[in-house]
């Protein structure tokens, strides 16, 4: 059985997200190179991808059932804070990466298109996510601001 996350933080799945990323510019350096094996570290890029995601959503888990979420409310607003940052980063810049390629269709540009707009899609869960924690677990000095 997988062991639950004590500590709810980004590097519970920043090492796959990391990888992820060495592989999908790796990727960009062959192409650019036109070596036609850029298209072999795609499925890696997208599998670390989907890695991070589990990761994420089993950090999102251990954070919404944590025992004591009043104490680590600080922790956790962080932790969802920073993952927005993070994923939504990673969203637009596979997005406008699917856009860039869109002319160069016959120069390998439809693998980015078909590799960049579902993992884009799959980046905006977590982005949600986190924003819906954000508004879930609002700090309380954010609470008790006086607008002057």
């Amino acid at each position: 059985m997988i062991k639950r996350p004590d500590k709810i933080s980004i590097f519970n799945y920043c090492f796959a997200l990391g990888v992820s990323e060495v592989f999908f510019l790796s990727s960009f350096y062959l192409s650019i190179l036109d070596v036609s094996l850029f298209a072999l570290a795609l499925p890696f890029s997208a599998l670390f991808l989907l890695v991070s995601l589990y990761l994420f959503l089993r950090t999102n888990k251990a954070a919404k059932t944590s025992h004591n979420q009043e104490e680590r409310r600080s922790e956790i607003y962080a932790f969802y804070h920073q993952s927005f940052g993070i994923f939504t980063i990673i969203f637009f810049v596979l997005l406008f990466a699917a856009l860039a390629y869109i002319p160069l269709l016959q120069n390998g540009g439809h693998v980015y298109i078909l590799y960049c707009l579902p993992m884009a899609l799959f980046c905006l869960i977590p982005s949600i996510t986190s924003y819906k924690g954000m508004k879930l677990y609002k700090l309380e000095s954010d609470k008790n601001l006086t607008k002057i």
